[in-house]
């Protein structure tokens, strides 16, 4: 059987190797890169691990002719087309519990850094005008899944009033205090707006060009799930308008593009593509807009917990003893 990871940190191809080290029989290779740096010999794996930054559709599949399992290190699968890997028979593995209390610990971070005037973008600038406490601010937690919970726990501890918006009401949430609102009284009512879905159909641009102009005046947007549950163009919309007193954004839109703005340009790429490249350019130029490289759940223990539950999938499928969280 052979195996190729993608993506790899230096931690992660140390616990490989020590995998490769106890099980000889499999051929094992290494890429600290993407999908897209693979080499002739690696599209014969039946077996691919890759991290967000791959992006595996129908193009990049067609390569891996004997390709039987997809191991995601990551929550989120929409960089994997999951029709095209049904219809080949390919099953997909995620891992969606790793990072919960990093994630959330790390709103917080933005959270703070937004209110106090931080700007993580720019080093050095000290900032004089006064900040704003988080007792008895209202936030407005969309997505009440694992992450949202212990978001909601945090929000607590600070003394905040908490609303969510989710498909059920959770009972955690409703035992300190939580109040399950619909997402427009949300919007309307949160001075501070946070996200924890994931990337479906039904959540693609929930934050939109017109939503985001029904959020209370003067409010505070965070992402860390998702680029494209955010329209980007709203969010410049809304810092424009001041309607947001600012964002905070570990992932956005299109951020695949980020740096290469002028190669998309010259390639000829699609309007879309060149909209959300610049879109991304622009926010940029805003003081009160943070933006980070999708790197809230990078801790040494997220990531421990990532590679750890990859190579157990991996154990399972070479025992016969059966994988776990499937997506398909």
């Amino acid at each position: 059987m052979k195996v190729v990871f993608f993506d790899a940190s230096e931690l992660e191809e140390k616990k490989i190797n020590d995998f490769a080290e106890k099980n000889k029989e499999i051929n094992i290779k290494i890429n600290r890169s993407d999908v897209d740096s693979a080499q002739v010999d690696d599209y014969s794996a039946d077996v691919i691990s890759v991290f967000i930054n791959s992006q595996l559709r129908k193009e990049t599949l067609d390569k891996f002719a004997d390709l039987k399992l997809i191991l995601t290190r990551s929550t989120g699968f929409d960089h994997i087309d999951i029709d095209e890997c049904k219809r080949r028979g390919i099953k997909v593995c995620n891992v969606p519990d790793y990072g919960d209390r990093t994630v959330a610990e790390f709103t917080f971070l933005l959270i703070l850094s937004l209110l106090r005037g931080i700007n993580l973008n720019r080093r050095g600038e000290a900032n004089t005008m006064p900040g704003s406490e988080l007792n008895g601010k209202t936030i407005g937690i969309i997505g009440a899944g694992r992450i949202g919970t212990i978001v909601a726990q945090i929000a607590k501890a600070f003394g905040m009033r908490i609303l969510y918006d989710s498909h059920r009401n959770n009972q955690l949430i409703d035992s300190i205090g939580g109040v399950k609102v619909e997402l427009e009284e949300l919007l309307n009512s949160s001075d501070i707006v946070t996200l924890h879905v994931p990337l479906t159909k039904e959540t693609y641009h929930l934050i939109n060009k017109d939503n985001i102009l029904r959020m209370k005046k003067g409010s505070y947007l965070i992402n860390t799930s998702r680029g494209a549950v955010v329209d980007t163009e709203a969010i410049i919309n809304g810092i424009e308008s001041k309607t947001l007193a600012g964002a905070a954004l570990d992932v956005i839109e299109g951020e695949e593009f980020a740096g290469k703005e002028m190669e998309i340009i010259r390639k000829g790429e699609s309007y879309d593509t060149i909209k959300l490249a610049l879109e991304d350019s622009i926010l940029k130029r805003y003081d009160n807009v943070i933006l980070t490289p999708h790197i809230a759940y990078n801790t040494n223990e997220a990531l421990e917990r990532i590679i750890d539950e990859t190579l157990e999938n991996l154990s399972g499928m070479l025992k016969g003893s059966g994988l776990r969280n499937v997506v398909c």
